[in-house]
């Protein structure tokens, strides 16, 4: 007989059960949408209305889609959602590396730098931090069905971003950036070797996407991207693209045919294959160094990266900081491969990257994580159902996911020996490491389901809910609107409108007051204005953030110059050389004023200085030659101003100097010849008018 009054209490527990599935369900969904939306995303994102349309804004957007995805799984956790553990290996690595880069930051010698990052990059440790949380939220909870559909996501922003590629190198741009890229392909990643590593990190899935399809349609749209990635890489001449797409190759399909071969066979193709791989390294190496061009570039900026590094070894500078402490080491040589006035503000090899942000132990500590993580990934290959034969539909479709994953893994580490990482980039291949460890931690056991009351639950989720909002809008949001303040001040600079630059530039500066180029920007602006004690103000506002920023106290000197307070600039350029006393470009500031002050020793000095670092700078060269000929040192004179227009040949200045020192040693036709030059670049050069005259008369 069935007791009818224990129906009730059944029906409430059946039904509290069916509404806690349905929550996890959706718990379930909104996690997966997160990663979907990161992968598609963050790639194609560019904001047109900010100074920082590339980089910082996706790792904006990024940061504040990865805090919530922490949100909603630390809610499903205690909602009922069981993670998977992470193996006790690369859990402890996780947890040890997540606190020696607080430590790092911590004892940074530029604190708020190393923890936000910089303006242009936003890569300090709340970025890298947010990666290592996505890393443990994915890997704990993703699926082999969602890892397969997140790897098919993945591949898709490539479409729009080969045909973008393909038009900007047919000539076409459709979209108005503020970039300083040397190349016309910029894509939406904003350089043309960004684009090509990010393409070349998806080359084995693309393959693996090809080789996996069913339908006939399907299979044609796979080949044509993956022809289409191809032609895109190689229009962009990028070697750190072209390096990972060929380790990415070889891994993809020596991981394929692992299961065929005996255990004596592996370790010999292994060992071939990094043979092979150090001697191509080498080969690209030499060939570069010959040829002087990116590769040259970044041996000698690995040399001086190298001397800044023992000094601080184990716990590094902080992350964003490299473009602080390298004017100090930096090699003048470095001008004949990159030109003046660029800022290196990364070693170009995420081993030094890494040891130079956060020193050696953090390098080794992720390292060994990523280590772990890739032998996980070939065990699969050489251990059941892999290695039996025949394998399921099923599990082939499983083996070249997971293979296409591990050669995505290394054509990131093997094109960033070259490079660095960017939003796109480490975005996948944070998600490539942790599909791989899900892949082999399916069958580990779930964390265990804290027994908190419904009620504490809420209160936590409530909580964590305002922690993000505060957190998005302190960190993504008040950048965002700051730096539209700043784009809105560069347009109307652009425009001819100094005052409404200024209101903007000062406007940003109130919203991150911690960002120099802000104050730095309302400075220049108001010099323009002749508001000249609101600019001091302002640089000095930047300079107290940057004290070791070179560049800052040379706009500094500029500002005391439009004021003829010479005194002051000179000291200005004077803690600017102290700080990095081989960039050539500072020397030949100085020795600018000094020559328009009258004042010929330190102009003299410092044009020679300038020369002697940079044998290709003409302007220093005719400031050279200008000294020289007041000191009636013509022969001098005429050396300098000959190589002055050698490599400044567009300078009506430098050819009426060398006419004048002809005229003065009685050269008569050279120096006719020399004038005629100066006014046909320059026709109504005043002084060059003069001397013809006088010229003429004679």
């Amino acid at each position: 007989m069935i007791n009818c009054q224990c129906l009730p209490e059944c029906c409430q527990k059946q039904r509290t059960k069916t509404l806690s599935e349905k929550l996890i369900q959706r718990l379930q969904s909104w996690q997966e949408t997160l990663w979907l939306l990161m992968a598609l995303l963050t790639p194609l994102f560019v904001n047109l209305w900010v100074e920082q349309q590339f980089e910082a804004s996706k790792i904006w957007l990024l940061r504040t889609l990865i805090w919530l995805l922490v949100v909603i799984w630390l809610y499903g956790w205690l909602a009922g959602l069981r993670p998977r553990q992470l193996p006790s290996p690369i859990g402890t690595l996780l947890i040890a590396l997540f606190l020696i880069l607080v430590l790092a930051t911590l004892l940074s010698p530029y604190r708020h730098i190393a923890t936000f990052g910089t303006l242009d990059r936003a890569g300090g440790l709340i970025t890298q931090l947010s990666y290592l949380a996505l890393f443990f939220c994915v890997a704990t909870q993703i699926n082999p069905d969602q890892s397969r559909h997140l790897l098919h996501v993945i591949i898709i922003p490539a479409i729009p971003i080969c045909l973008f590629g393909l038009a900007q190198a047919a000539g076409w741009q459709p979209l108005p950036v503020f970039t300083d890229a040397r190349t016309a392909i910029t894509t939406t990643l904003g350089r043309a070797n960004f684009t090509g590593a990010y393409l070349a990190l998806l080359l084995p899935l693309t393959l693996a996407a090809a080789q996996t399809a069913v339908e006939r349609w399907r299979q044609t749209g796979y080949w044509t991207l993956f022809v289409l990635m191809l032609l895109v890489i190689g229009v962009t001449q990028a070697r750190a693209a072209l390096i990972a797409a060929a380790a990415g190759f070889s891994v993809y399909f020596w991981l394929l045919a692992l299961s065929k071969w005996s255990r004596a066979w592996r370790w010999t193709s292994a060992l071939t294959g990094l043979a092979l791989a150090g001697g191509g390294l080498l080969f690209v190496l030499d060939r570069g160094l010959l040829g002087g061009g990116s590769i040259a570039a970044r041996w000698t900026i690995w040399q001086a990266s190298l001397r800044l590094l023992w000094p601080r070894l184990w716990l590094g500078y902080g992350a964003d900081t490299l473009e602080l402490v390298f004017p100090a080491v930096y090699p003048p040589q470095l001008v004949y491969y990159q030109g003046r006035g660029i800022v290196v503000d990364r070693a170009h090899n995420w081993l030094l990257d890494w040891s130079l942000s956060y020193g050696v132990v953090a390098t080794v500590l992720l390292s060994v994580l990523v280590g772990l993580i890739l032998h996980a990934g070939w065990k699969q290959f050489i251990a059941p159902p892999f290695s039996r034969s025949p394998v399921s539909t099923r599990e082939q479709l499983d083996r070249r996911w997971l293979a296409a994953a591990t050669a995505g893994i290394v054509a990131h580490l093997a094109g960033n020996l070259f490079l660095f990482d960017v939003a796109a980039t480490a975005l996948i291949f944070w998600l490539l490491l942790a599909i791989l460890t899900a892949a082999a931690v399916q069958n580990r056991p779930s964390l265990p389901q804290p027994s908190w009351p419904n009620r504490a639950r809420t209160i936590i989720f409530l909580t964590s809910i305002i922690i993000w909002g505060g957190a998005v809008w302190q960190a993504n949001l008040r950048p965002l609107i700051a730096d539209a303040y700043s784009w809105q001040g560069t347009r109307a600079l652009n425009q001819g409108d100094v005052p409404g630059a200024l209101e903007r530039y000062s406007a940003a500066a109130a919203l991150q007051p911690q960002r120099a180029p802000y104050h730095t920007a309302a400075a220049l602006t108001a010099a323009q204005l002749g508001r000249f004690d609101q600019a001091e103000a302002s640089m000095q506002a930047a300079i107290a953030l940057r004290p070791a920023d070179p560049v800052l106290y040379g706009q500094l000197a500029a500002v005391f110059a439009g004021q003829e307070k010479v005194a002051q600039a000179y000291r200005a350029y004077d803690r600017a050389i102290a700080l990095a006393p081989t960039i050539a470009l500072t020397h030949q500031r100085y020795a600018d004023l000094a020559l328009r002050s009258g004042d010929m020793e330190t102009a003299w000095v410092n044009a020679a200085r300038a020369v002697d670092l940079d044998a290709t700078d003409g302007v220093a060269y005719g400031i050279l030659g200008w000294v020289e000929l007041q000191n009636g040192r013509l022969a001098a004179a005429e050396a300098a101003f000959e190589k002055a227009v050698r490599w400044q040949p567009d300078s009506a200045d430098f050819y009426l100097g060398l006419a004048t020192v002809y005229y003065q040693q009685g050269e008569i036709e050279a120096a006719r010849q020399a004038v005629e030059t100066s006014l046909r670049l320059d026709p109504d050069y005043s002084p060059a008018l003069t001397l013809q005259l006088q010229l003429n008369d004679g």
